[in-house]
């Protein structure tokens, strides 16, 4: 059995230990365990280090450690004893005697090889052999490279052969998969090592088909039956590796895979020998079929500031240092390369051809050409995965780079923006323009071509859903869009005053985004776009920094449909967008009452006004006008603050989108009946009788899917545990709910376990008040995401029977929570701790791995050293 495999079995069953009962170990049989714990995983890196010649050498002396070790992984041995032993104190002298003992071994096995690399080489100083490791060991993910090395020769959860390793274009998948393909821990291991490029062509339908792929794997198997099968059919063909691989321990890897249906087509040809064996894809794309969620797979992560700088280095300078009076401009030069391996070859390669005195510029200059030189060269290995996108799509992803390098985008206002652009196609059937949309975000995250910053389980409906809250743009991205989209005019960008040019640059546009809304205020500028643009533009997007101090905002563009200044303080409503008839899209940020003649805006569907300043004048309300009722093309209406009239008589059909309202806006919801989203922030005056009384308006909206309600000030007297009204009967159609401050008792919750469509829960600061929840058999049947966030429960049970579907729990900052019994959960894939008891975290541990099917298991404890 092989050293590396062993070694990484012992340090994972002792790491498990520790993570169940970490939290009752007495200090000293804690920390002799992670003595241990720390020992192997420096001898697993030493034993990995080794070259063929070390380990020959050296055969005798790993062999003894081989016995060592499976000695101690015997049932019998004390570090795996029933740790209830050591939690009471027995036992702790055998176990720190065993342990010290083991590590001796480690020890003298180590001082046996750099004694041995003393004699072979007296004249090469103590270093010599930390280099020769730096040949081999790729320069950052380090820590992947473990992991898939281990999770490739461990025993594994799931019988499966596939593996994938994800990433986007350039991070160093082929990199990471090449390097652990040569591995020799890995060759030791797998009898039978096959490598095969699959390519873009595969799924472009050129020559390479999968018919050639097993061709290629085949020849590399199993030589004679490769000639006997050559013009044979595809069936004789995967019969034929099928055979060929039959009983052999064999690791294949597929690298750049495009086409999602790669299973259909060789999960036949690829025997389960029980043994090991695997196949490894990988893959721009993280979702390929159903099959990257059902099995393992790596998602290769971005380098760090530290690993990037050591990367350029390495790259620029060939193994010699780097001249001390580059080093500051060099790790500059590194962190704009925003960690992708790809980026950084590049500019090594461009750096190393400039004089030494430039690169104070390359570092501190926002668009170096050197960069704008290699994001050229880049852009030629990006554009399969935009080439492979459908035309709407296309248009998706482009529209992304008009908001600045690094801009944390909205989910809702990216989607908001798209659909009022006319980009999103209804291309599911059955389903709103809303989701249509949601589903291209989806597409371009599965094809890794942004970036998630925030996630949110509110739009978790299935398992495939990246739950984004916030996304971007990688900085090579977003210069491949830029340049896409000057070449089609999709939009144009100004950013940087240039007197020279501007005229030129901005005709004929009819998107224009600014990213610096100071811009507005150099008269040039503004009476450039005033003039040249008054009859092209069409969308003013004022995506810059945000303004607190006004500025002039060109509204003469007549034939504007799209006005985002959400970025920009306006003192007053700003009366010149009053003559902007055409506007189908309006977001603003100001602090003052919207005028009647807004109803000038009869073609406006999107209305989103902000605050600068939250705070409102005691006694202050702010209303929409009544005339906001004349608005009949309305569908989206988010007003920080506002409310509408309970004036009139007439309704807002096609309103489904109605956010950040008080409870006032409550009592006319009845002329809002096609509402599927609503959004009620409540702030309680402190003689406040009913603050919920808007439940009983909202029971009736029979097409609402979410409700979002907040008490933001929430008040509640000791020991009291129930509002003044109970809870209401939601309609059935409620698919997400969110709550805050409400101050409900737990009884009350049958009420929402029994809404058959419910997917998304989250219940934050006291949503439900009172030390125990007991839930009943059968309880929400439907829910797929369930968060609980600073409530004060004491002891949870949930009946066997209950959350059926649900795929992610998480519990925040429930101090008090000491018993905790979730029952089954026959689906859940991920669950995340953070800040509860140590009883919370000590059953999580115990119970996740064991008794449900966790994915992803997340326990984070600020209170832990």
């Amino acid at each position: 059995m092989a050293l590396y495999f062993l070694v990484s079995a012992l340090h994972g069953r002792i790491s498990e230990n520790i993570e169940r009962v970490d939290v009752l170990l007495p200090p000293p049989s804690l920390k002799i365990i992670q003595f241990a714990e720390k020992e192997l995983k420096s001898f697993r890196n030493f034993v990995e280090r080794l070259d063929s010649k070390s380990r020959e050498r050296m055969s005798a002396s790993l062999q003894g450690i081989v016995d060592i070790i499976n000695a101690y992984i015997e049932e019998d041995s004390l570090i795996f004893a029933d740790m209830k032993i050591i939690v009471e104190g027995e036992g702790y002298e055998d176990l720190s005697r065993g342990i010290h003992s083991l590590v001796e071994q480690l020890k003298k096995v180590e001082n046996e090889y750099y004694t041995m690399q003393e004699d072979d080489q007296k004249e090469v100083v103590s270093s010599s052999s930390s280099r020769a490791v730096s040949k081999s060991k790729m320069v950052g993910l380090c820590d992947q490279r473990r992991r898939l090395k281990d999770d490739l020769i461990l025993p594994r959860l799931t019988d499966n052969i596939f593996y994938f390793i994800l990433g986007m274009a350039g991070i160093g998948k082929t990199t990471l998969a090449r390097e652990i393909f040569e591995d020799l821990d890995i060759i030791e291991w797998f009898e039978c090592r096959v490598w095969v490029t699959a390519g873009f062509e595969w799924i472009a339908g050129k020559e390479r088909t999968p018919e050639h792929i097993t061709e290629d794997i085949l020849a590399q198997v199993d030589p004679v039956a490769h000639k006997m099968v050559m013009g044979g059919s595809e069936e004789e063909k995967s019969e034929a590796l099928k055979e060929s691989l039959m009983g052999k321990q064999y690791l294949i890897v597929l690298d750049d895979v495009w086409n999602g249906s790669f299973g259909e087509y060789f999960e036949s040809s690829f025997p389960d020998n029980q043994n090991g064996s695997v196949v490894v894809l990988t893959s721009r794309l993280k979702y390929l079929g159903q099959y990257v969620f059902v099995y393992n797979f790596i998602d290769v992560r971005l380098l760090d500031k530290e690993e990037s700088w050591d990367f350029l280095r390495q790259k620029v300078f060939v193994g010699a240092s780097c001249p001390p009076h580059l080093v500051d401009a060099g790790k500059k030069i590194a962190e704009k390369c925003d960690g992708l391996p790809l980026t950084i070859v590049t500019i090594a390669d461009l750096l190393s051809k400039v004089p030494e005195s430039l690169w104070i510029d390359v570092a501190t200059k926002r668009k170096h050409t050197l960069f704008i030189d290699a994001y050229d060269q880049i852009s030629q290995v990006l554009y399969p995965s935009y080439e492979i996108l459908s035309d709407d799509i296309k248009n998706y992803f482009l529209y992304m780079g008009a908001f600045p390098l690094k801009y944390e985008i909205p989910k809702s206002r990216l989607i908001n923006l798209w659909i009022a652009e006319e980009f999103v196609e209804f291309r599911i059937a059955d389903e709103t323009i809303e989701y249509c949309a949601a589903f291209g975000l989806v597409a371009l995250a599965t094809y890794n071509l942004i970036m998630v910053y925030q996630k949110t389980i509110s739009d978790f409906l299935n398992s495939l859903n990246p739950c984004i809250k916030t996304c971007g743009l990688h900085s090579t991205w977003w210069h491949f869009c830029q340049t896409k989209a000057r070449e089609t005019n999709l939009f144009h960008v100004l950013d940087c005053y240039n007197e020279n040019d501007i005229e030129e640059a901005i005709e004929g546009h009819t998107r224009l985004s600014i990213h610096n809304n100071v811009l507005f205020a150099l008269k040039h500028v503004y009476n450039s776009i005033q003039e040249i643009c008054a009859s092209t533009a069409r969308s003013l997007l004022c995506f810059g920094p945000y303004c607190q101090y006004m500025v002039p905002v060109c509204f003469g563009l007549k034939f504007l449909r799209r006005l985002d200044a959400l970025n920009i303080r306006f003192y007053d409503f700003p009366l010149e967008v009053l003559k902007l008839v055409k506007l189908r899209y309006l977001a603003l940020t100001c602090n003052r009452n919207l005028p009647s003649s807004i109803s000038n805006l009869r073609k406006l569907q999107y209305l989103i006004v902000h605050r600068h300043l939250s705070i409102k004048p005691c006694g202050a309300l702010f209303n929409l006008p009544m005339e906001v009722w004349d608005m009949k093309m309305l569908k989206h209406l988010q007003v920080t603050g506002y409310d509408l009239p309970n004036l009139g008589e007439t309704s807002l059909q096609e309103l489904t989108t109605l956010s950040d309202v008080t409870t006032r806006s409550c009592m006319v919801l009845n002329r809002v009946s096609n509402l599927k989203k609503l959004g009620i922030k409540i702030e309680l005056a402190p003689d406040a009788a009913d603050p919920l009384y808007c439940f009983g308006h909202i029971s009736h909206l029979t097409k609402l899917e979410s409700l979002k309600c907040v008490i933001v000030n929430p008040f509640f007297k000791l020991g009291v545990v129930s509002p003044v009204l109970s809870f209401p009967c939601f309609s059935f159609s409620l698919k997400k709910l969110s709550l805050s401050g409400m101050g409900y008792p737990w009884e009350e919750m049958s009420k929402i376990a029994s809404l058959p469509n419910l997917k998304v829960l989250k219940l934050r600061f006291n949503a439900f008040r009172g030390p125990e929840w007991e839930l009943e058999e059968s309880g929400f049947p439907n829910l797929k995401a369930f968060l609980i966030e600073d409530i004060d429960l004491v002891n949870l049970k949930w009946a066997h029977g209950s959350f059926k579907t649900l795929l992610v729990l998480r519990i925040k900052h429930c101090y008090k929570l000491e018993e905790l019994h979730l029952g089954d959960l026959p689906n859940i894939f991920e669950i995340e701790v953070v800040d509860c008891s140590p009883m919370t975290e000590w059953y999580v541990k115990n119970n996740a791995l064991k008794y449900f099917s966790v994915r992803d298991l997340l326990v984070h404890s600020s209170w832990k050293l």
